[in-house]
């Protein structure tokens, strides 16, 4: 009995060393024990916002906000993850202007104690969180994520501001009782690249090889994936160039455009793609002749794992119990799986009903329809009237409506009749009308030019003091 006593005495001896050492603190605890005494019996304690986590830093720099042309000198920024936070009254200066301190999140800190380190009350931290909900959970930061708190030259606190991707930051001011969280874009240049390359192995490599963002792949492969198996038809000596655009910000690549124009000789035969606005008003590729490259349906809108019911006149209903038509194709997938749009096309039902549940109706050319029924949700987007283009996300899979467990039913018509999707004959996307063609063809030849020139310039860029590069510079320039 001695024995397992003295062991006993010797876990909560050991229990209380990793406790004041602070082996219990994190994301998972209330309250750090260097926290105000004030909230042990508060009921906030029971409330408390643990950490957060907005998307991965693009910039290890502080981040700009309202206050960027104000004077933030940046008091209390951290260089060590583990170092104590800054009290908040050196916030304040002796000037009349608005100070600024950079928070960094340290090892095992919420957002909540970081910001109460400060000295931010609970009221206050707990606003903080509900404006910033919409675009990012302050509920998952993790270590090394940075803030800018901003305060009066009073020492008030009055927001903050933050990264949320390498293209956004949100911005949060203290309004008329409340928090109001601002989503906001850095400014970007858009750059047009050009690269040349040949294959050894694959295109992947190649691409490396020549500097380019292998990222490409994906994108040239997905454009001319109708025509070329990527995986089975190339081979040694095959060349590809290619004209594609991207946004770049303070020296970082925020975000990938459109591949503008590709040329590429397989097995010596050569497949050309050009970028041009589809009849729906919509970025689609075509080829020299304007002819589309792109198939006008999806053979199915998600990745699932089986058919649970297919297209029939007769079937047995799970719910009704009665013999009906099912005009549609059941595919079996995870509640909250994406739901693509299999064609470009126009929304034209965003619902929900007793029997289909959340669904949404697309309108496409040549008297298609195509309807994805049994949405667990809508995204925020692909709203009535709005186009959407394929392989756009409609919804998400649920089990809305008549329906015993979680499934997409895929519906299509043609010309105001049901069709089977499964046997649908995919025909090709609409070519270019011919009241495009004449600007087609202009376009299609000045990005030639720019292919042949592409062959013989390493790293081209587009250059816009001249004058056959700066036609080119609007084209697919987003607003």
């Amino acid at each position: 009995m001695g024995r397992y006593f003295r062991i006993l005495i010797a876990l909560f001896l050991l229990a209380a060393i990793y406790h004041q050492i602070g082996g219990f603190e994190g994301p998972g605890t209330d309250l750090s024990p260097s926290d105000s005494a004030a909230y042990a019996d508060s009921p906030a304690r029971k409330t408390l916002v643990e950490a957060g986590e907005p998307p991965t830093q693009g910039s290890e720099t502080a981040v700009p906000g309202n206050w960027s042309d104000q004077n933030s000198a940046t008091l209390g920024t951290r260089t060590d993850d583990d170092a104590p936070a800054l009290s908040v009254a050196s916030a304040a200066d002796s000037s009349n202007s608005p100070s600024a301190i950079e928070l960094q999140i340290g090892r095992n800190e919420s957002f909540y104690v970081a910001l109460s380190n400060h000295g931010l009350p609970h009221e206050t931290i707990m606003q903080l969180v509900a404006a910033c909900k919409p675009h990012t959970n302050l509920k998952r930061v993790k270590r090394g994520d940075r803030f800018q708190l901003q305060y009066d030259p009073s020492g008030e606190f009055m927001g903050l501001s933050f990264e949320i991707d390498a293209a956004h930051y949100l911005t949060v001011t203290r309004g008329d009782g409340a928090m109001l969280a601002s989503l906001n874009s850095y400014p970007v240049e858009r750059v047009v690249r050009g690269v040349h390359g040949v294959i050894e192995t694959n295109l992947f490599d190649a691409l490396l090889t020549q500097e380019a963002d292998p990222l490409l792949a994906d994108e040239i492969a997905s454009i001319l994936g109708w025509n070329i198996d990527f995986f089975r038809d190339l081979r040694v000596g095959d060349e590809f160039s290619v004209l594609y655009e991207k946004f770049v910000y303070d020296g970082r690549t925020v975000r990938e455009g459109h591949v503008l124009s590709c040329r590429f000789t397989n097995q010596n035969k050569l497949h050309e793609a050009y970028l041009f606005e589809s009849p729906l008003g919509l970025p689609s590729y075509y080829d020299g002749d304007g002819n589309s490259l792109e198939r006008q349906f999806l053979r199915a809108p998600l990745k699932y794992s089986r058919i649970s019911s297919g297209f029939t006149r007769r079937r047995l209903h799970p719910v009704t119990k009665t013999v009906q038509p099912h005009y549609g194709v059941d595919y079996v997938a995870p509640s909250g799986t994406p739901v693509l749009a299999t064609a470009d096309g126009v929304v034209i039902n965003r619902e929900k009903n007793r029997a289909s549940g959340n669904f949404v109706g697309l309108r496409h050319g040549q008297g298609y329809e195509s309807y994805y029924l049994h949405l667990s949700r809508f995204p925020k987007d692909a709203q009535v009237g709005d186009r959407v283009k394929q392989g756009d996300v409609i919804g998400y899979v649920g089990s809305t409506g008549w329906a015993t467990a979680s499934h997409l039913d895929y519906r299509i018509k043609k010309d105001g009749r049901w069709t089977n999707p499964r046997t649908l004959d995919l025909p090709p996307a609409e070519p270019i009308q011919e009241a495009s063609r004449v600007g087609f063809e202009r376009q299609r030849d000045q990005m030639l030019a720019l292919l042949d020139e592409i062959m013989g310039v390493d790293n081209f860029v587009l250059d816009s003091s001249r004058p056959e590069h700066d036609q080119l510079q609007s084209y697919f320039a987003e607003d």
